[in-house]
């Protein structure tokens, strides 16, 4: 079979050969153009050393020399150039203690987490598969290269990688890895937790991301990942209006929302409130009052831990916070502090998030679908209609306040809050001499 390589990639594989060397291109590349998915990069392994790679080619950077990896600078792009190498023991569950270079490229291939990551090509050979990584795709299994306890042990950040390629390509745990995993998986305590979240978000922004949370829950590995959400899990909600415990009811919703890693967290983590807030009333019947603050709470937690970025913190928990919105609203003035509440740039998935919610429920009707709708055309209506929504919009500032003779920065903020309270609730008073006239009562009020 012959693989189609970029431009460049051809480039350093035909000058490593003409220099007397072996250059192949190597793993997840080789592993998606035989599934038939476009590989994302591609990394080339050969038998020259990284001096002698840098001697070959003009324009080189040093990235990660230590272990190999050379990145060379072709008119198409930059790729990693990593010398066939063999690893001593690791410390940690995660680093080798040193790495070895060799000139065997089966060796290398030995070293390797997963079979299908474990092949390499060039135009000359083709296919060098020497762990059978072409069959285990055709029977679309995960399968560790030889000793799958060895393979974790070594480093078990591998274990989540697995697990997220059996989620991404859709495949199956080969039957001694998914025991290896039980096994070795008390080795992610030691895996940074910013490893576990981007292994966390590969498995969110999946075609099918509920296989891999499920995955999570039934090897056990959750505690270790996400701990926080473990009482999801069998949590039975004695509600007429869930069918589900709230662990399937969010693995349904999760299934439902589009895929962008905002969403996919908050449809993740909008319910882990529940088991905290539940009660039972005289009925028998369970509710969960003000479920969506603890959710927030928790999910803030969660996200600080894996150290995600303030802004999908914050975005995360906004959308968690709000989804249990009236869709009755129809006050504009109180749609608007809404829309002030959630900011703008959330609005549509918060909606996406509540549509999800609802499919995951057992009365999952066009009625309440079209409510949905409903609601999101109200508020489209006064965002097309390009209202004054936060205190930048207004047509005066902090300087004009100011310039009335105020001093003071809380009472200039609380003068703005006011303004705009007048603004939402007419937008024809956002002209500057009304604003400042306006201003202007309220300080002779306040002496």
């Amino acid at each position: 079979m012959e693989i189609s390589l970029p431009k460049g990639v051809r480039q350093i594989i035909r000058e490593l050969n003409e220099h007397g060397y072996e250059a192949y291109v190597v793993g997840g590349s080789i592993r998606d153009a035989l599934i038939g998915l476009t590989p994302k990069d591609y990394d080339i392994t050969t038998s020259a050393t990284p001096e002698e790679v840098m001697g070959i080619f003009r324009k080189t950077v040093p990235t990660g020399i230590k272990h190999g990896t050379i990145q060379v600078i072709t008119a198409d792009g930059m790729y990693d150039v990593t010398t066939y190498r063999s690893e001593g023991d690791y410390v940690q569950f995660r680093y080798p203690t040193n790495v070895i270079f060799i000139d065997d490229l089966v060796e290398d291939l030995r070293r390797r987490d997963i079979t299908i990551n474990a092949m390499a090509y060039n135009t000359e050979k083709g296919i060098i598969d020497p762990f059978n990584g072409t069959e285990d795709i055709r029977q679309r299994l995960i399968r560790a290269v030889g000793n799958p306890i060895e393979r974790f042990k070594e480093d078990a950040l591998r274990i989540l990688r697995a697990v997220r390629l059996a989620t991404t390509l859709n495949f199956n745990l080969e039957a001694s890895t998914l025991q290896a995993i039980v096994e070795t998986m008390d080795g992610l305590r030691f895996i940074s937790v910013e490893r576990i979240r981007e292994e966390l978000n590969g498995i969110l922004l999946s075609d099918n991301p509920s296989r891999g949370i499920s995955m999570l829950f039934h090897l056990g590995i959750m505690k270790l990942v996400l701990p926080e959400i473990m009482p999801m899990a069998m949590f039975n909600q004695h509600n007429p209006h869930h069918d589900k415990d709230v662990l399937h009811h969010t693995l349904e919703v999760l299934e439902n929302t589009p895929k962008a890693l905002d969403l996919r967290l908050a449809a993740l983590l909008h319910d882990t409130g529940k088991p905290t807030a539940f009660t039972v009333d005289d009925h028998g019947i369970g509710h969960f009052y003000g479920h969506e603050k603890h959710s927030a709470r928790i999910a803030r937690e969660i996200l600080q831990r894996l150290k995600y970025d303030n802004h999908t913190t914050d975005t995360v928990t906004t959308l968690i916070a709000h989804h249990m919105v009236s869709l009755d609203m129809k006050n504009e003035v109180k749609i608007k502090r809404f829309i002030l509440s959630v900011g703008k740039e959330n609005v549509a998935a918060l909606l996406d998030l509540k549509t999800a919610d609802h499919v995951g429920k057992p009365d999952s009707s066009g009625a309440k679908l079209y409510e949905i709708s409903a609601f999101r055309h109200r508020i489209q209506k006064i965002l097309d209609r390009g209202d004054p929504l936060v205190i930048k919009d207004l047509a005066v500032n902090g300087q004009d306040i100011m310039n009335l003779g105020l001093r003071e920065g809380r009472q200039v903020g609380e003068i703005l809050k006011s303004l705009l309270d007048h603004v939402l609730k007419d937008p024809s008073l956002n002209e500057k001499y009304t604003l400042l006239n306006l201003a202007q009562k309220e300080l002779l009020h306040d002496k």
